[in-house]
């Protein structure tokens, strides 16, 4: 028995199935649109094209989220234009107020309309917003800093990432309790000395008083400042041996004549030597206090716009980094805003020109020194004290984060600061004398030009976004094009 194979008919199913699946893939192409459409079509082109059809969809989302920023820009510019129109408005009442053919009740009226227009202003910065977000009320604008023990909520940057941060104090300030003027020297014993004419009185040291009587010699004076020191951390000293070549009446005359004067003190003698004065310890408990000029963010943010007085020598500050194990050199501040230490001062200054200050106010620790009135050739040079780190928190709050591109980081910042009668300095304008229509005018001119100083920002915003929306959406469809 024989069997027969029918070759030209396998061939031909062959043939068939081989076609069969190249018109699957040809039809699959033609309705998808795509040349790959699954690893097996090209393996290596399959990896490059999910690349670029991630960053087309990124595009157009990107897109989009600048549409819905230019939307954001335009809602917060249409009610800066009618606050503009009622400032202009309140500036043309005031020059009608200022003109003194007015009666009194003639400018309560004028001033009743300046209240209510004042009112809308505020109803303004309160209420306008965009998905539920205020745009107005300070909201969108810069990070914030907090520390829960020694450092007051403040305004201050945009790019700085969340974390904690540190501001070392490397030397300890340093608060002394007299300051005197030059003394002439002589070979006196300062031990054998006494005090002559007019030279009894009060020393105020720290709000504790020292009496000092005709006859005291200066080791007696010392020693009054020494069982003064017992209420207010008192200690006087130099370097040097035990005897001060010096002219007693001068030297008490000028203390008196200084009072409660806080300082690292050196009164210098005739012959370049030195007497200091210094308080044995640094003060009470060591704090950092932030200050800021700008009334606005100080009622924001509960501040004091009167900055503390640091007292006796500045204490050295290392410039601000960031407190991680990992970091090294680079500050917080570094590409956003810059910062000078002069003293015990840390001025921060953001890409926008706002600034804050840390004061950093006496140190925490007591150093001990050489106890004694001695001579010496120059003050003494302090060491042994400790250091104090204060910690920074940067909190979650800023301005406005569009995601402008395709890629983390791509990002552009929106800043709208708060815009109210308050902030403009206009919350108190009152018409009702000459002076303060006068004065009225001034306000009213400053608020004009400041509400147009951030129009002209929002504008500067919107034409950015609209050029970034025009490359997005090129670059889009030259990808797309590549893809296909």
């Amino acid at each position: 028995m024989r069997i027969n194979h029918n070759i030209s008919a396998l061939r031909a199913n062959n043939q068939l199935g081989r076609t069969n699946k190249l018109l699957d893939s040809s039809l699959e192409k033609l309705s998808s649109g795509f040349r790959i459409n699954k690893a097996a079509d090209d393996s290596a082109g399959m990896a490059i094209s999910e690349k670029m059809r991630t960053q087309i969809a990124g595009l157009n989302q990107a897109s989009r989220n600048a549409s819905d920023g230019i939307s954001v820009i335009q809602t917060a510019e249409g009610a800066l234009i009618e606050v503009e129109s009622m400032l202009q408005r309140m500036r043309e009442l005031s020059v009608q107020a200022a003109n003194g053919t007015y009666t009194t009740e003639d400018r309560k009226a004028i001033q009743t309309e300046m209240d209510q227009l004042n009112e809308e202003i505020q109803r303004i910065s309160d209420t306008t917003e965009f998905n539920t977000m205020k745009l107005l009320n300070g909201n969108i604008d810069r990070k914030s800093y907090s520390n829960d023990s020694k450092v007051n909520l403040v305004s201050l940057s945009d790019s700085v990432m969340v974390g904690d941060y540190s501001i070392k104090v490397i030397q300890d300030a340093r608060q002394a309790v007299i300051v005197g003027k030059q003394i002439d020297t002589g070979g006196a014993d300062v031990s054998t000395r006494t005090i002559t004419k007019d030279e009894a009185g009060t020393i105020t040291i720290n709000g504790e008083q020292v009496e000092v009587n005709e006859g005291d010699t200066l080791v007696e004076v010392y020693e009054k400042l020494r069982d003064a020191g017992s209420v207010v951390d008192v200690n006087v000293f130099t370097s040097g041996s035990q005897t001060l070549p010096a002219d007693i009446d001068d030297f008490i005359a000028n203390i008196e004549a200084n009072p409660e004067l806080a300082g690292y003190s050196t009164v210098d003698m005739a012959d370049d030597r030195y007497l200091v004065f210094v308080s044995e310890k640094y003060g009470t408990k060591s704090k950092v206090e932030i200050h800021c000029d700008n009334q606005e963010l100080a009622d924001i943010f509960g501040l004091s716009t009167t900055k503390a007085s640091a007292k006796g020598i500045d204490a050295k500050i290392e410039p601000v980094r960031k407190d991680t194990a990992t970091s090294t050199t680079p500050s917080i501040f570094e590409n956003t805003a810059t910062f000078s230490v002069e003293g015990n001062r840390v001025t921060v200054t953001d890409r926008d020109g706002f600034e804050m200050v840390f004061n950093i106010d006496v140190a925490a620790a007591k150093t001990e020194f050489t106890d004694g009135i001695i001579e010496g050739a120059a003050p003494p040079d302090p060491s042994g004290g400790s250091t104090l780190d204060v910690t920074v928190t940067v909190l979650e709050a800023g301005p406005m984060d569009l995601q402008i591109g395709a890629n983390a980081g791509q990002t552009m910042a929106v800043r709208i600061p708060k815009v109210n009668p308050e902030t403009l300095g206009i919350d108190k304008v009152n018409v009702l004398t000459d002076t303060g229509s006068q004065e009225a005018i001034a306000l009213l001119d400053n608020a004009v030009n400041e509400v147009s100083a951030i129009r002209a920002k929002l504008g500067a915003y919107q034409n950015r976004l609209e050029h970034s929306i025009s490359n997005l959406d090129v670059t889009s469809e030259n990808m797309t094009e590549s893809l296909s």
